[in-house]
């Protein structure tokens, strides 16, 4: 390490692999903070620094002396390199600490961790955090595996976003991103640098578990269209959204003033399911990320479960825990990801929104599959569902899976609508207790309905006043064909219209 790469290390400040340390701590203080680096994944421990960044110095202390003391305190576990660099302002001890394979403990089960701001002690028998993979450097990796063309690319999304790292010059940009470390005074890209901006070359040769696999099914046996993509992220989503906008059909819905673009699969919707497989998925196995594209659903399957703690039924609730968080800090800084961990929140809107299913997950041993259902359009709920947030103001994601579940199973206790909400039953409650109130649930012998006015009824028997013939109803409401049978129909079964002649000459009105 040269006087000007130290003095570049200082600026930067501390963090997860960077520790400054005073030249007069005890050996044993300067034990605990080795073994927290060695801990955690390993780094650079500079002595003779304040933790503001200014040289102290430690022009005392022999390389020797360091060496000798960390061996004895951690039991021959921790021996690292001991580098002298001098300068104008003074000696600074670079130690460079390797992450350790298993926990370093000193003393009676105490092991202490850096995690990038303070020194902390896991418990006795808490296990380590989990590395985090897309932080590290792999050995054959070097700077020629990036595309310029792919830095270009990121470059510009920044710029779009309007952010200030557009403005740095190619390797700033890259550390501040967090795609590049430097390993002995040499700038490689880590794993997240490759993911967002290797060549195919180095992709294929150092990260061959980066490919997804894209299957297009006409019928539920077999698939019609394959096609397997190698690419950094940011051009690999790209053509996924090409190759799934080309099968993704839409419908338009006049409510009001406005007009509702009702596509099979949504296009955010879609966009966070890839981009969390993308993030949460499990990089050092060697499995590749599959989309499977039928008519009826989206299914995205990725290697690797949720991260420890969140399970399908508290997904929507648990406090966000990222499994590679130097990828997902990246892709928050590109856009692509939220950082207080709202893409679930925001799949769960955008499908109830308009009268889908909520997302449904798959755990397997080894994988996680993520479910998007494309019902058949209930034109008349979308509709009704615009409607009553016009009257009411738009509804909380709470109301909408109230609802949603609710038209779903017609009627439910406390306990089923508590697990569709995923809260404790006191919270889901009040909840409820608040749509009743706003006119949107009814209870009855202890189960909940929908109290739904029947908005498009009301103003189609309004219309039917006067006999008129089904298409100047399709016209008047702006309903398709099939949705105008549908509504017709169940007034019919409900008496409350009747048909009235034969053949072309057929007309409805009420009774």
């Amino acid at each position: 390490m040269t006087w000007e790469e130290l003095q570049d290390r200082l600026a930067q400040g501390q963090d997860e692999r960077t520790l400054f340390l005073p030249p007069d701590l005890s050996p044993e203080e300067l034990a605990r903070h080795a073994a927290g680096l060695a801990n955690h994944k390993g780094g650079v421990l500079l002595l003779g620094v304040s933790p503001e960044g200014k040289v102290l110095g430690a022009a005392e202390i022999h390389p020797l002396q360091i060496t000798h003391a960390l061996f004895e305190l951690t039991q021959g576990l921790l021996l690292p390199y001991v580098e002298v660099v001098e300068g104008p302002l003074g000696r600074v001890l670079a130690l460079h600490v390797p992450q350790s394979p298993a926990a370093i403990a000193l003393g009676a089960g105490r092991v202490p961790f850096w995690d990038g701001k303070r020194l902390t002690e896991l418990r006795l028998g808490q296990a380590l955090p989990e590395p985090d993979f897309t932080a590290q450097v792999l050995p054959a990796a070097s700077l020629s595996d990036l595309d310029p063309v792919e830095v270009l690319r990121l470059r510009r999304i920044l710029e779009e976003r309007g952010s200030a790292l557009a403005a740095l010059p190619d390797l700033e940009l890259l550390f501040a991103l967090g795609l590049l470390e430097r390993v002995e005074g040499e700038a490689r890209p880590t794993v997240a640098g490759l993911l967002l901006a290797g060549t195919p070359l180095a992709l294929r040769r150092l990260l061959p578990q980066a490919e997804v696999s894209y299957y297009f099914h006409e019928a539920e046996e077999g698939y019609s269209f394959r096609e397997d993509l190698l690419r950094p992220i940011p051009a690999l989503l790209e053509r996924l959204k090409d190759l799934i906008q080309a099968r993704n059909r839409v419908r338009y819905l006049t409510v009001g003033l406005f007009r509702l673009e009702v596509w099979d699969f949504d296009q955010e919707v879609y966009r966070e399911a890839l981009v969390n497989a993308l993030v949460h998925r499990d990089w050092q196995s060697p499995d590749a990320i599959q989309v499977h594209h039928h008519r009826d659903r989206l299914e995205v399957s990725n290697p690797g479960g949720f991260p420890p703690g969140i399970t399908p039924e508290n997904v929507l609730r648990h406090p966000p825990k990222r499994r590679n968080p130097r990828l997902a800090e990246a892709l928050y800084r590109l856009g692509y990801v939220e950082r207080a961990g709202s893409g679930v929140d925001k799949m769960y809107r955008l499908l109830l929104k308009y009268g889908k299913e909520p997302p449904e997950y798959r755990l397997f041993p080894e994988a996680l599959t993520l479910v998007l259902y494309n019902p058949e359009l209930d034109e008349a709920f979308v509709r009704e569902l615009a409607e009553a947030q016009e009257r009411l103001g738009a509804f909380s994601l709470d109301h909408l899976i109230a609802v949603a579940h609710l038209r779903r199973v017609g009627e439910a206790s406390l306990e089923e609508l508590a697990r569709a909400l995923q809260l404790p039953e006191e919270a889901a409650r009040r909840v409820l207790s608040r749509m009743e109130r706003m006119g949107l649930l009814r209870k009855e012998g202890g189960r909940y309905h929908l109290a739904r006015r029947d908005l498009l009824a009301e103003r189609a028997l309004a219309l039917l006043e006067a006999p008129r013939r089904r298409r100047e109803l399709e016209e008047a409401l702006g309903l398709s064909r099939g949705a105008a049978l549908k509504l017709l129909g169940r007034l019919l079964r409900e008496g409350r219209v009747e048909r009235v002649g034969r053949g072309a000459a057929t007309r409805y009105r009420r009774r």
